[in-house]
């Protein structure tokens, strides 16, 4: 893959960019009226010149909200192509998330979060959109596991993509549910509309506020 692919794309003519060329003809055409309304006052009842500088003061409040705006608008810039040069260092090692598993025909292995009080827990096996498919007796002490699809006795789910989640219970007080954690290798790097994001085997992508770990490929 060509890193050097993955800078970011701009375009010539931003939102800002054409705020400020209409802001600069506002002003050229606010200055204008504001002459013509003093050259034409009624000298009797000369206008207060306070309401003047009321009117400065709100086309400058505009002006500066602009350029606020725009000032803004080029540091997320930087910081996002700033995410993605660091992101792109990432392809091909292996990241720990607990977002979608893709299963195939090797185990996986992964990291149920079972709180220490439970004497009970339960491997969930949804899918994507959260329903569940399956679920099965898992150790409470089980801290890593080699998962290959199993969730009782002869049972297996067949491969495909998965959202793993533990059910921990002391008792018959619910512990909750937590989501389990899992590697994959990171693939692509990816810039869009919701930030920076790895793309992981499988398709499954990870934003960075969803990364929990890296480590070298193998370990």
């Amino acid at each position: 893959m060509d890193i050097n692919a993955l800078s970011a794309t701009t375009t010539p003519a931003t939102a800002e960019e054409a705020a400020r060329t209409s802001l600069s003809s506002d002003l050229d055409t606010f200055l204008k009226l504001l002459t013509a309304q003093i050259e034409n006052q009624d000298p009797l009842e000369p206008t207060d010149g306070t309401e003047y500088a009321a009117q400065l003061a709100t086309f400058s409040n505009v002006e500066q909200g602009v350029r606020t705006n725009e000032l803004l608008s080029d540091m997320v810039s930087k910081l996002t192509q700033q995410d993605l040069a660091m992101a792109a260092n990432w392809i091909g090692m292996d990241l720990r998330h607990d977002g979608p598993l893709v299963l195939g025909n090797s185990p996986i292995r992964i990291y149920p979060d079972i709180p220490e009080a439970a004497d009970r827990a339960e491997l969930i096996i949804s899918d994507t959109s959260g329903n569940e498919l399956a679920r099965g007796a898992l150790p409470p002490e089980t801290e890593e596991l080699d998962w290959a699809g199993y969730y009782d006795v002869g049972k297996t789910v067949p491969p495909g993509t998965y959202q793993l989640s533990v059910a921990s219970y002391a008792g018959a007080q619910d512990l909750g549910t937590r989501p389990v954690d899992h590697f994959a290798r990171v693939e692509e790097v990816s810039f869009g509309t919701a930030g920076t994001e790895v793309i992981l085997q499988g398709g499954v992508r990870v934003g960075l506020a969803d990364m929990e770990g890296l480590r070298a490929p193998g370990l």
